[in-house]
């Protein structure tokens, strides 16, 4: 199997159940999200962890083809990215992390519903071609 079509199913498949349980959970969610936030070892850890995900992808599928393939790529430096903020900075994520989840909330669902939608549904269908 190609490595684009298993990062497209992988990750599809992933953002689709992240979003399942975003709608389904939103209490428990928030109250989460709140005492994940209060341990700085917890984001740093959260974050060497993205980070180690973000560079697998990077590395491992230097796509930049503005298509699906190119967004599994775009996410890895979005994992990287963030991993970064999260080890370098837990005090500053610390702020405003409990605070954009709280307010960008149906935000955050559309947009990783779609994302979720758009990869699963590219990388099954890369597989019928």
């Amino acid at each position: 199997m190609d490595l684009s079509i298993f990062l497209a199913k992988l990750l599809g498949i992933y953002l689709l159940i992240i979003t399942v349980e975003l709608l389904v959970r939103r209490r428990e969610l928030e109250r989460a999200i709140k005492s994940f936030t209060s341990s700085k070892g917890l984001l740093i850890s959260s974050g060497s962890i993205s980070l180690l995900f973000g560079l697998v992808i990077v590395i491992g599928h230097p796509v930049y083809d503005m298509d699906w393939q190119g967004l599994i790529t775009l996410l890895g430096y979005v994992l990287i990215i963030r991993g970064i903020m999260r080890v370098a900075f837990p005090s500053y994520f610390q702020k405003k992390m409990e605070h954009f989840f709280h307010r960008r909330y149906w935000i955050i669902c559309l947009v990783l519903g779609v994302l979720g939608m758009y990869l699963t549904y590219s990388g099954f269908a890369a597989d019928l071609l």
